[in-house]
Parts: structure tokens; C-alpha cells; sequence
């Protein structure tokens, strides 16, 4: 099997974390599909440049939820969580 690896990824350097939500997201699924296509989980760090464990918590989600489970998530607190006023005060 020939194995294509993307220019994007592979200039990859430092932490994925530091992607927009888009990247990290079609980072995910790409790893994913390698893994699908019979990559090693080894492999599929190298190339991505991401840890092992992140490789093995995205199958985990990939294998309990699919494609919705690897989808971007808003960040930060949802609306109305941990407000240091309350109403009257705002």
C-alpha cells in the first residue's frame, strides 16, 4: 500500500492543540482513516505528529460513537456556567 502523506501535516510542528478547531478535526479523521486503512497506531503518530495516547483516545471515540464522536466541540463554558455575579449583581 502506497502511503500519502499531506504537505499540511507533515509541517506539523509543536502541539496539534494549537490548530483551529477545523484542523484539529480533519487531523482526528485523517489519523482515524489511516488507522481504518491498516496503519499502525505507531505509524499513525509519527506521520500525524501527535502522541499515542491522542491516537488511541480518537479510535476509542472513533469505535464508540463514529464520525459525530471526532467532530469539533464549541470550546470554553457553556452560557451561563460558573458566572461570578448573579442576576441582580449583572
Amino acid at each position: 500500500m502506497f502511503w500519502v502523506v499531506d504537505p499540511c501535516v507533515s509541517e506539523l510542528v509543536g502541539d496539534a492543540r494549537q490548530l483551529p478547531p477545523s484542523a484539529q478535526e480533519a487531523l482526528r479523521l485523517r489519523a482515524v482513516a489511516a488507522l481504518v486503512a491498516g496503519r499502525t497506531r505507531e505509524d499513525v503518530a509519527v506521520v500525524f505528529q501527535v502522541s499515542l495516547k491522542a491516537v488511541d483516545n480518537w479510535w476509542a471515540k472513533w469505535l464508540a460513537g463514529g464520525r459525530e464522536a471526532l467532530v469539533a466541540q464549541p470550546r470554553g463554558r457553556r452560557v451561563g456556567e460558573h458566572q461570578v455575579l448573579d442576576e441582580v449583581e449583572q
